[in-house]
Protein backbone atom coordinates (compact mmCIF):
# COMPACT_ATOMS: atom_id res chain seq x y z
CA UNK A 1 0.00 0.00 0.00
CA UNK A 2 1.28 3.46 -0.88
CA UNK A 3 2.48 5.45 2.13
CA UNK A 4 4.34 8.49 0.88
CA UNK A 5 6.91 10.37 2.89
CA UNK A 6 5.43 13.28 4.84
CA UNK A 7 5.96 16.82 3.64
CA UNK A 8 8.18 17.45 6.67
CA UNK A 9 10.60 14.62 5.87
CA UNK A 10 14.24 15.73 5.96
CA UNK A 11 15.65 15.10 2.48
CA UNK A 12 18.75 17.30 2.65
CA UNK A 13 21.83 15.46 1.43
CA UNK A 14 19.68 12.97 -0.49
CA UNK A 15 19.51 12.75 -4.27
CA UNK A 16 15.74 12.71 -4.72
CA UNK A 17 15.59 11.81 -8.40
CA UNK A 18 17.64 8.80 -9.56
CA UNK A 19 16.94 6.39 -12.43
CA UNK A 20 18.19 2.84 -12.85
CA UNK A 21 18.08 0.01 -15.36
CA UNK A 22 14.36 -0.25 -14.69
CA UNK A 23 13.90 2.99 -16.67
CA UNK A 24 14.13 2.37 -20.44
CA UNK A 25 16.12 5.53 -21.15
CA UNK A 26 18.56 4.81 -18.32
CA UNK A 27 18.97 1.24 -19.53
CA UNK A 28 19.74 2.60 -23.00
CA UNK A 29 22.26 5.00 -21.48
CA UNK A 30 24.13 2.19 -19.73
CA UNK A 31 22.86 2.53 -16.17
CA UNK A 32 24.86 0.66 -13.57
CA UNK A 33 23.61 -2.25 -11.51
CA UNK A 34 21.54 -1.17 -8.48
CA UNK A 35 24.31 -2.07 -6.03
CA UNK A 36 26.70 0.16 -7.95
CA UNK A 37 24.24 3.04 -7.73
CA UNK A 38 24.32 2.78 -3.95
CA UNK A 39 28.12 2.84 -3.98
CA UNK A 40 28.14 5.86 -6.30
CA UNK A 41 25.88 7.72 -3.86
CA UNK A 42 28.29 6.90 -1.05
CA UNK A 43 31.27 7.97 -3.17
CA UNK A 44 29.60 11.35 -3.81
CA UNK A 45 29.33 11.96 -0.09
CA UNK A 46 25.52 11.94 -0.07
CA UNK A 47 23.58 10.39 2.76
CA UNK A 48 21.14 8.61 0.52
CA UNK A 49 18.97 8.58 -2.58
CA UNK A 50 15.48 7.94 -3.88
CA UNK A 51 15.09 5.65 -6.86
CA UNK A 52 12.42 7.13 -9.12
CA UNK A 53 12.18 5.06 -12.26
CA UNK A 54 9.91 6.09 -15.11
CA UNK A 55 6.26 5.29 -15.59
CA UNK A 56 5.17 6.88 -18.88
CA UNK A 57 2.08 4.98 -19.97
CA UNK A 58 1.78 4.82 -23.75
CA UNK A 59 5.49 5.42 -24.36
CA UNK A 60 8.57 3.15 -24.47
CA UNK A 61 6.44 0.42 -26.02
CA UNK A 62 9.49 -1.43 -27.30
CA UNK A 63 10.47 -2.18 -23.69
CA UNK A 64 8.82 -4.56 -21.29
CA UNK A 65 6.91 -2.79 -18.49
CA UNK A 66 8.50 -2.69 -15.07
CA UNK A 67 8.18 -5.94 -13.15
CA UNK A 68 7.18 -4.36 -9.85
CA UNK A 69 7.77 -7.51 -7.83
CA UNK A 70 11.37 -7.50 -9.05
CA UNK A 71 11.60 -3.72 -8.62
CA UNK A 72 10.75 -3.74 -4.93
CA UNK A 73 12.68 -6.94 -4.28
CA UNK A 74 15.79 -5.41 -5.85
CA UNK A 75 15.63 -2.08 -4.07
CA UNK A 76 14.71 -3.54 -0.71
CA UNK A 77 17.77 -5.78 -1.04
CA UNK A 78 19.94 -2.77 -1.88
CA UNK A 79 18.52 -0.99 1.15
CA UNK A 80 19.24 -3.94 3.42
CA UNK A 81 22.80 -4.21 2.07
CA UNK A 82 23.52 -0.51 2.64
CA UNK A 83 22.27 0.35 6.12
CA UNK A 84 24.49 3.43 6.25
CA UNK A 85 22.46 5.04 3.44
CA UNK A 86 18.95 6.43 3.55
CA UNK A 87 17.21 4.80 0.58
CA UNK A 88 13.60 5.33 -0.43
CA UNK A 89 11.73 3.55 -3.20
CA UNK A 90 9.65 5.66 -5.53
CA UNK A 91 8.64 6.30 -9.13
CA UNK A 92 8.53 9.21 -11.53
CA UNK A 93 5.08 9.17 -13.10
CA UNK A 94 4.76 11.02 -16.37
CA UNK A 95 1.43 12.82 -16.39
CA UNK A 96 -0.78 12.98 -19.45
CA UNK A 97 -4.50 13.58 -19.22
CA UNK A 98 -5.26 10.74 -21.61
CA UNK A 99 -3.34 8.15 -19.58
CA UNK A 100 -3.70 9.45 -16.02
CA UNK A 101 -6.34 6.92 -14.99
CA UNK A 102 -4.19 4.07 -16.35
CA UNK A 103 -1.23 5.37 -14.39
CA UNK A 104 -3.33 5.55 -11.24
CA UNK A 105 -4.51 1.97 -11.70
CA UNK A 106 -0.96 0.78 -12.35
CA UNK A 107 0.53 2.16 -9.15
CA UNK A 108 -2.41 2.13 -6.73
CA UNK A 109 -1.36 -0.92 -4.72
CA UNK A 110 2.40 -0.40 -4.78
CA UNK A 111 4.26 0.24 -1.48
CA UNK A 112 5.73 3.50 -2.73
CA UNK A 113 7.43 6.02 -0.47
CA UNK A 114 7.89 8.84 -2.98
CA UNK A 115 6.28 9.82 -6.28
CA UNK A 116 7.47 12.55 -8.62
CA UNK A 117 4.67 13.83 -10.83
CA UNK A 118 6.28 15.11 -14.04
CA UNK A 119 5.15 16.36 -17.42
CA UNK A 120 7.34 14.96 -20.20
CA UNK A 121 4.91 14.83 -23.11
CA UNK A 122 2.83 17.99 -23.18
CA UNK A 123 1.91 18.36 -26.85
CA UNK A 124 1.60 16.39 -30.03
CA UNK A 125 4.46 17.45 -32.26
CA UNK A 126 6.76 19.27 -29.84
CA UNK A 127 8.90 20.63 -32.68
CA UNK A 128 5.84 22.24 -34.21
CA UNK A 129 4.77 23.80 -30.95
CA UNK A 130 8.25 25.21 -30.36
CA UNK A 131 7.98 26.84 -33.79
CA UNK A 132 5.03 28.85 -32.49
CA UNK A 133 7.35 30.69 -30.12
CA UNK A 134 8.19 30.60 -26.45
CA UNK A 135 4.94 32.10 -25.16
CA UNK A 136 2.73 29.54 -26.87
CA UNK A 137 5.02 26.55 -26.37
CA UNK A 138 5.59 27.16 -22.67
CA UNK A 139 1.96 28.08 -22.01
CA UNK A 140 0.82 24.70 -23.32
CA UNK A 141 3.36 23.00 -21.06
CA UNK A 142 2.25 24.98 -18.00
CA UNK A 143 -1.38 24.13 -18.68
CA UNK A 144 -0.33 20.48 -18.58
CA UNK A 145 1.48 21.02 -15.27
CA UNK A 146 -1.63 22.68 -13.84
CA UNK A 147 -3.73 19.71 -14.95
CA UNK A 148 -1.22 17.33 -13.39
CA UNK A 149 -1.82 18.81 -9.95
CA UNK A 150 -5.22 17.09 -9.98
CA UNK A 151 -3.79 13.72 -11.01
CA UNK A 152 -5.86 10.75 -9.81
CA UNK A 153 -2.89 9.23 -7.99
CA UNK A 154 -0.95 10.37 -4.93
CA UNK A 155 2.35 12.16 -5.42
CA UNK A 156 4.96 13.85 -3.32
CA UNK A 157 6.72 16.25 -5.65
CA UNK A 158 6.35 18.23 -8.88
CA UNK A 159 9.25 17.31 -11.11
CA UNK A 160 11.51 19.70 -13.03
CA UNK A 161 9.22 22.70 -13.55
CA UNK A 162 10.50 24.36 -16.72
CA UNK A 163 11.29 21.04 -18.43
CA UNK A 164 10.86 22.39 -22.02
CA UNK A 165 13.82 24.72 -21.49
CA UNK A 166 16.13 21.71 -21.85
CA UNK A 167 15.03 21.18 -25.44
CA UNK A 168 13.79 24.55 -26.66
CA UNK A 169 15.54 25.71 -29.86
CA UNK A 170 15.63 29.34 -28.76
CA UNK A 171 18.66 31.52 -28.12
CA UNK A 172 19.95 31.34 -24.56
CA UNK A 173 18.75 34.90 -23.92
CA UNK A 174 15.19 33.93 -24.92
CA UNK A 175 14.92 30.43 -23.47
CA UNK A 176 13.95 31.16 -19.86
CA UNK A 177 10.48 30.35 -18.58
CA UNK A 178 10.56 33.76 -16.91
CA UNK A 179 8.15 34.20 -14.02
CA UNK A 180 6.84 37.58 -15.20
CA UNK A 181 5.98 36.21 -18.64
CA UNK A 182 3.91 33.35 -17.23
CA UNK A 183 2.91 34.77 -13.85
CA UNK A 184 -0.81 33.78 -13.79
CA UNK A 185 -0.10 30.13 -14.57
CA UNK A 186 2.96 29.90 -12.34
CA UNK A 187 1.10 31.53 -9.48
CA UNK A 188 -1.63 28.89 -9.76
CA UNK A 189 1.02 26.18 -9.56
CA UNK A 190 2.58 27.86 -6.54
CA UNK A 191 -0.75 28.36 -4.75
CA UNK A 192 -1.76 24.74 -5.28
CA UNK A 193 1.60 23.33 -4.25
CA UNK A 194 1.70 25.37 -1.05
CA UNK A 195 -1.92 24.69 -0.09
CA UNK A 196 -1.57 20.93 -0.64
CA UNK A 197 1.92 20.48 0.84
CA UNK A 198 3.35 19.34 -2.48
CA UNK A 199 7.10 19.58 -2.74
CA UNK A 200 8.96 21.41 -5.49
CA UNK A 201 12.04 19.78 -6.99
CA UNK A 202 15.16 21.68 -7.98
CA UNK A 203 16.39 19.55 -10.86
CA UNK A 204 20.11 19.70 -11.67
CA UNK A 205 20.02 17.77 -14.95
CA UNK A 206 20.22 20.88 -17.09
CA UNK A 207 23.84 21.92 -16.79
CA UNK A 208 25.47 23.78 -13.96
CA UNK A 209 23.81 27.12 -14.62
CA UNK A 210 20.32 26.41 -16.03
CA UNK A 211 17.88 26.24 -13.12
CA UNK A 212 14.72 24.15 -13.20
CA UNK A 213 12.86 25.93 -11.77
CA UNK A 214 14.51 29.31 -11.91
CA UNK A 215 15.17 31.82 -9.14
CA UNK A 216 12.30 34.17 -9.98
CA UNK A 217 9.78 31.33 -9.67
CA UNK A 218 11.32 30.14 -6.40
CA UNK A 219 11.28 33.63 -4.93
CA UNK A 220 7.56 33.86 -5.63
CA UNK A 221 7.09 30.36 -4.24
CA UNK A 222 8.91 31.27 -1.03
CA UNK A 223 6.88 34.48 -0.67
CA UNK A 224 3.71 32.37 -0.87
CA UNK A 225 4.91 30.16 1.99
CA UNK A 226 6.73 27.46 0.07
CA UNK A 227 9.42 25.42 1.78
CA UNK A 228 12.93 24.85 0.51
CA UNK A 229 12.80 22.49 -2.49
CA UNK A 230 14.33 19.05 -2.58
CA UNK A 231 17.19 18.46 -5.02
CA UNK A 232 17.25 15.76 -7.66
CA UNK A 233 19.97 15.01 -10.17
CA UNK A 234 17.65 13.14 -12.55
CA UNK A 235 20.65 10.86 -13.03
CA UNK A 236 20.37 8.11 -15.63
CA UNK A 237 23.95 6.91 -15.07
CA UNK A 238 25.92 6.75 -11.84
CA UNK A 239 28.38 9.44 -12.83
CA UNK A 240 25.51 11.96 -12.84
CA UNK A 241 24.32 11.24 -9.31
CA UNK A 242 24.60 14.34 -7.17
CA UNK A 243 25.60 16.45 -10.19
CA UNK A 244 25.87 20.17 -9.43
CA UNK A 245 24.49 19.66 -5.92
CA UNK A 246 27.03 22.10 -4.45
CA UNK A 247 25.81 24.83 -6.81
CA UNK A 248 22.18 23.92 -6.23
CA UNK A 249 22.57 24.02 -2.44
CA UNK A 250 24.13 27.48 -2.62
CA UNK A 251 21.47 28.63 -5.08
CA UNK A 252 18.68 27.49 -2.75
CA UNK A 253 20.37 28.86 0.35
CA UNK A 254 20.60 32.29 -1.28
CA UNK A 255 16.81 32.22 -1.70
CA UNK A 256 15.53 30.21 1.27
CA UNK A 257 18.34 30.60 3.80
CA UNK A 258 19.86 27.77 5.74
Amino acid sequence: MTELLPYSADLRGIDCHVHSRFSPDAKNAGADAPARIAQAVRDKGLRGFIVTDHIDVGHWREFDPIDFDEYFKTWNRVRADNPDLTIYIGLEVGFEMRTAEQSAELIKDLPLEYVINSVHYWAQGVRDIFSRGRLDAYSVYLDAVLASLDAPYPFTTIGHIGFPERYAPYDKSERAMAYELFKPKLDKIIKTAVSRNIRIEENTNAGGEMRLPRADFLQAYKAAGGARPVIGSDAHVSSSIGQYFDKAEKFLTDIFGE
